[in-house]
């Protein structure tokens, strides 16, 4: 089953998911900034950089494993630990 634009609902729903998730990431971000700036241990702006590519990178693949119903299903079965391969394994059997 297709949406109107040609992806599927549980695409969607993923890049929703995904930008919802960023936004309010990147907000605790900016807030963590502010609060070290307030408090007088405020970052360099090199800081700041390597903080933002490290948490980018955090969200790098996160759409194509909402987009698995497998990987949401052990997510949840998980309490929301990542699987690692051998545990994945063993739910293969």
């Amino acid at each position: 089953m297709s949406s109107k634009n040609g992806q599927a609902p549980v695409e969607l729903a993923a890049a929703t998911a995904k930008a919802a998730a960023a936004e309010r990431f990147a907000g605790a971000i900016i807030a963590a900034f502010e609060v070290r700036d307030q408090v007088g241990w405020a970052l360099k702006q090199p800081q700041k950089v390597a903080l933002v590519e490290a948490a980018l990178l955090e969200f790098d693949g996160l759409e194509a494993q909402l987009n698995s119903p497998v990987s949401i299903g052990e997510l949840l079965r998980n309490g929301g630990a990542r699987i690692t391969e051998p545990t994945a394994a063993r739910f293969r059997g």
